[in-house]
């Protein structure tokens, strides 16, 4: 079967004064549709780097990504962008909420940069906000949410266009351990439903819980 997503030989390189940085070097690796998978590895051993490649927000020096067989860093800019913006969801360790905006506003952004109407992306919004268990918080705006409530709504906007796969970055990481737990019950939960997430984290406990860990260490899977 094609994986959803291969990553073969990916190098980066960046250059900075004097000499040039190489953070990632000939990475290879398989992620299969419905995985839930772990990355790990020490602080600036190029996790978020890597991630922001297979979501296609910076691009490598060399190697390839490949989304169902298919070289996304060969379209053209604009088409990379709507590639993106239709088929990976992100969730970061500081949730990007816009503060002016209510739970729901918040949600359906996605939908509205892709061109959605905002009468349909609300019906949608509404069930994902109800699925993460924020169906009372609709319009509270984020200061009036926990911590652990914003993070459920970048959850749900990251599921906004139906997108093949969820990079999460650090998204338990300005949680207590509690609501961490929580967050995370809830991507297991998800992920149950056939949504494919890969998350970068240095929780052990938590990373225990994928069905897999792709460690890294000074730029490679080991």
């Amino acid at each position: 079967m094609e994986p959803l997503i291969r990553v073969s030989d990916l190098n980066k390189t960046y250059s900075i004064p004097g000499r040039n940085l190489h953070i990632l070097k000939d990475i290879s690796f398989d992620i299969q549709r419905g995985e839930l998978t772990a990355l790990m590895g020490p602080s600036g051993v190029g996790k978020s780097t890597l991630l922001h490649i297979m979501g296609t927000l910076d691009r490598p020096t060399s190697g390839t990504v490949m989304y169902e067989g298919s070289d996304v860093f060969k379209l053209k800019n604009d088409a990379l962008s709507e590639f993106r913006s239709r088929s990976v969801g992100f969730i970061f360790q500081f949730h990007h909420l816009l503060p002016e905006f209510n739970t729901i506003e918040n949600a359906v952004m996605p939908a509205l940069i892709a061109g959605i109407s905002f009468k349909e992306a609300g019906k949608k919004a509404s069930l994902l906000l109800a699925e993460v268990g924020l169906s009372e918080r609709l319009y509270h705006r984020p200061g009036e949410l926990s911590g652990g409530e914003q993070q459920r709504v970048a959850v749900a906007r990251a599921l906004m266009l139906d997108p093949k796969v969820v990079l999460a970055d650090e998204p338990t990481g300005n949680l207590d351990t509690q609501t961490g737990d929580d967050l995370f019950s809830l991507m297991r939960e998800l992920n149950g439903k056939g949504i494919t997430f890969i998350i970068v984290t240095h929780n052990e406990t938590l990373a225990a819980r994928c069905g897999r860990i792709i460690r890294m260490r000074d730029g490679m899977v080991v």
